[in-house]
């Protein structure tokens, strides 16, 4: 009998650990963590982070998403293509904003989770500016959270918004979501 008290006490331990570690991580970071992600590394960039990360892992168990390459990519490459999919946001959010019935000019911040790669962009009357690679969220305005490899099944259509949202791989975190949010499921429904 002693062994399960002392198995139960050491599970309490590594559990107790585990949170205070997350939680000690959780605080939001304002800079890219994509350097100090070297060789698939994770980093902790937004409250909310976490989730999205788990969501992805179970994402990527049931086969919905892509598993992770167990390739070494270089920071170098996997930022182009994580750059290369943020301009194609860009584009469909444009395409997007023309489809809505409001108009939207409102900015919002996203975080690439897992590299923590922030990019902003400002809903303007002609279109949708981006900046990539940023220093954090902008102050009070929405942060979209959401993984690479979600991302690009988003934009490849292999995976619906919807079932992004349900299943906790896109999140929306700020005052008001919704007009950011209508305008992700709006743009991420178009096909290019």
């Amino acid at each position: 009998m002693n062994i399960y008290r002392h198995l139960n006490s050491m599970a309490s331990i590594v559990a107790v650990s585990f949170v205070t570690i997350v939680l000690s991580y959780s605080q939001p970071a304002h800079t890219c963590g994509l350097e100090a992600t070297v060789n698939g590394g994770f980093s902790i960039s937004y409250p909310g982070s976490i989730d999205v990360a788990v969501a992805v892992s179970k994402a990527r168990s049931s086969g919905l998403l892509p598993p992770a390459s167990p390739a070494t990519i270089p920071n170098e490459v996997s930022l182009q293509g994580m750059l290369a999919d943020l301009r194609r946001l860009q584009s469909r959010l444009n395409k997007g904003l023309g489809k809505q019935s409001d108009d939207i000019h409102t900015p919002f911040s996203l975080v690439l989770v897992g590299h923590g790669l922030w990019s902003h962009f400002h809903m303007t009357p002609s279109g949708v500016l981006a900046n990539y690679h940023t220093n954090g969220p902008l102050d009070d305005k929405v942060v979209v959270l959401t993984h690479a490899t979600a991302l690009r099944a988003m934009l490849a259509g292999s995976l619906a918004i919807e079932q992004a949202t349900e299943l906790g791989l896109i999140a929306y975190s700020g005052e008001d979501t919704t007009p950011i949010q209508m305008t992700f499921e709006i743009s991420l429904q178009l096909r290019t």
